[in-house]
């Protein structure tokens, strides 16, 4: 493994003239769950890594009046349990911190460094794309907000651009009576990436329930299911969920890895879809 410089800055400023320093390659660093194996393996060969854990507001948990606003740094230990993350209106993203890694991984992994290594498996992001979430970048140049769909590009591609940083996460609250569900498959119950993960979301409106669904695992970023929430947004039947399972069938494009091939993962939407969903009107009124 190839030497770097390890600075742990305690400022903004600081943290971004670090990042800005010329003819160098410079990481950040928050739980290292990644970044560690990564160098230990030389894929990644940082001259520098900043570690953004001391920086304002980053381990923080809050509720505001733009809704619950999550720290980059926050563990996902932290999210499974905190009291604001367990209440009705976000347990969503807590289900989707419990389903990730085993304890001593989410003891040190961070929402940020989940959500920035653009894995299309990324746990935390089904759960956030249906809460419909902002990413909170900052830069030298400001701050900005990001849609949680428009921040993944592509597998590990993302929004930030050279010398940014996410400081955090704005959930919006959900109307109240909102219930949600994450259901993961992966090779083994806990310690594995997914094979497939889909999160499932309902909130009252106009007299019914409106649907929202997400995939991960099943294409190159982790997506909506629009026509899925559609068909669920006119009645969950069982004929709805049959025609929603296949809507989600059809809205994936898996490709074959080492935990599943292509067609294995998609055979698989369907009925994970179908848990999920199934898992949401348990929980209705």
């Amino acid at each position: 493994m190839r030497p770097f410089d390890y600075y742990r800055p305690e400022t903004f400023e600081e943290a971004f003239r670090l990042l800005a320093l010329p003819d160098k390659k410079v990481m950040p660093l928050a739980g290292a769950t990644d970044l560690i194996p990564m160098v230990r393996d030389e894929h990644w060969q940082p001259d520098v890594v900043v570690d953004v854990k001391g920086l304002p507001g980053v381990c923080d948990v809050v509720e505001t009046p733009e809704g619950l606003v999550v720290g980059a740094a926050v563990r996902m230990a932290d999210l499974v349990h905190h009291p604001l993350v367990n209440s009705p209106r976000w347990n969503l993203l807590a289900q989707a911190a419990a389903a990730m890694g085993n304890e001593q991984v989410r003891n040190r992994a961070t929402l940020g460094g989940n959500l920035c290594t653009a894995s299309p498996a990324a746990d935390s992001a089904p759960a956030l794309l249906t809460l419909e979430a902002n990413v909170v970048i900052r830069g030298a140049a400001g701050e900005r907000r990001v849609p949680i769909a428009e921040f993944f590009l592509g597998p590990r591609k993302t929004a930030l651009q050279k010398g940014e940083l996410l400081v955090g996460v704005i959930i919006p609250a959900p109307p109240e009576g909102t219930v949600g569900t994450y259901v993961k498959l992966s090779r083994r119950k806990a310690g594995d990436l997914a094979i497939v993960g889909v999160a499932a979301l309902a909130y009252p409106h106009n007299g019914g329930y409106s649907w929202r669904l997400a995939l991960g695992a099943v294409a190159p970023t982790p997506i909506r299911a629009p026509e899925a929430e559609a068909t669920l947004n006119a009645g969950h039947d069982e004929a709805a969920i049959e025609h929603a399972t296949k809507c989600a069938f059809d809205a994936c494009c898996p490709i074959d890895d080492i935990r599943a091939s292509a067609e294995y993962r998609k055979a698989m939407v369907s009925r994970i879809a179908r848990r999920a969903i199934e898992g949401v009107l348990e929980k209705l009124p």
